[in-house]
């Protein structure tokens, strides 16, 4: 194993077996996600981003940020095919919070992993940042994914391909869909045009959000909302809630 590797295992506080398995995977999917945010803060303060992987380790590895769906997955599927995962990187239209008559243009795009296990597919994703599953769900229409409270569904048609949903209220709602051949050699990633400053992470009993200067404390049932007025408090909050340092 070479020291980025080890780098990357320690900073996810990963510690145990590294001989491929779904639970081997499903451990790193989650700790990735109680450590790393998905942030937006480079698109929406206008500076580059690259998708090589020496330059997104250094990004969310060294320097202690975090990164888009793009930036995460693909660092994420690096370290996976390391340790001897069989990955492919999908793309995806992402539909939550997205209107019913917007034009195919303008949906977000997304990109998310599926892991090969003995000929079985699973959608592995560290990329969204709000909820969604922390651990791997199996590729099989009809299949029922339970995370304490919250319930996904995988479903397929040939409209929208493969088809993760998420249960709301009494109803399903699409998260996101992906077809067969929606990889890297056909698509290009499309950066969401997002203004807003967004930052979003997992904890073990909730998940903290950011919006610009608000943030959102989710535990249990309870929620606390803490709003910065200066450049320095919302930096400390940063550094707070999300354990990442960017200078404006």
């Amino acid at each position: 194993m070479n020291e980025q590797i080890q780098h990357y295992l320690q900073y996810i506080q990963f510690q145990g077996t590294l001989e491929p398995s779904i639970q081997l995977l499903g451990q790193l999917q989650t700790k990735h996600l109680l450590t790393i945010p998905y942030e937006n803060l480079d698109v929406a303060l206008n500076r580059g981003i690259s998708f090589a992987i020496p330059d997104i380790f250094k990004k969310i590895i060294i320097d202690k940020r975090g990164g888009n769906c793009f930036e995460l997955n693909i660092l994420f599927s690096w370290l996976l095919r390391e340790l001897g995962f069989s990955v492919t990187n999908r793309y995806a239209q992402f539909w939550r919070n997205v209107a019913e008559n917007t034009p195919p243009e303008e949906i977000p795009m997304h990109q998310l992993l599926l892991v090969n296990m003995s000929g079985q597919y699973y959608i592995s994703d560290v990329g969204v940042g709000a909820l969604a599953p922390c651990k791997p769900v199996p590729l099989i229409a009809g299949y029922q994914h339970r995370e304490g409270k919250e319930l996904y569904k995988i479903d397929y048609d040939e409209a929208n391909g493969w088809m993760l949903l998420e249960q709301a209220k009494h109803s399903w709602r699409l998260l996101y869909s992906f077809h067969d051949d929606a990889n890297d050699a056909k698509f290009a990633p499309r950066l969401s045009k997002q203004k807003n400053k967004i930052a979003m992470i997992r904890t073990i009993g909730g998940r903290h959000t950011m919006m610009n200067n608000e943030f959102r404390i989710y535990e249990g049932q309870s929620l606390t909302t803490y709003t910065t007025n200066t450049e320095k408090e919302w930096l400390q909050a940063l550094q707070r809630f999300f354990h990442i340092s960017v200078q404006q």
